[in-house]
């Protein structure tokens, strides 16, 4: 999903961009860090299944995340934003 919300084409970039998300999360405290993983993992589990076959792309992932976005459930709705905070405050402070 950062690979998604990041609009760069440099790949070495966007590599250090999910690495800073990634530190950023493993930064977290234990029991925040828990709540994210769940998510992740009950969220995920449908682009998995998808990138099994192949029919996962940049464009599923951009529709799964407005999606969520717009849920009702208000823990849901906060894993984009989330995500999309940790991508953007990686984009300005990195070199």
């Amino acid at each position: 999903m950062v690979a998604s919300l990041t609009e760069e084409t440099d790949v070495p970039r966007r590599k250090a961009i999910a690495d800073y998300v990634d530190g950023a999360l493993r930064a977290m405290p234990e029991h925040l860090r828990l709540g994210v993983a769940a998510e992740s993992l009950v969220l995920g589990l449908r682009p998995r299944v998808l990138s099994l076959f192949g029919r996962f792309d940049r464009e599923h992932a951009s529709t799964s995340l407005r999606r969520w976005e717009d849920s009702r459930i208000g823990l849901i709705r906060q894993y984009p934003r989330l995500l999309s905070s940790l991508v953007l405050f990686a984009d300005g402070e990195l070199p």
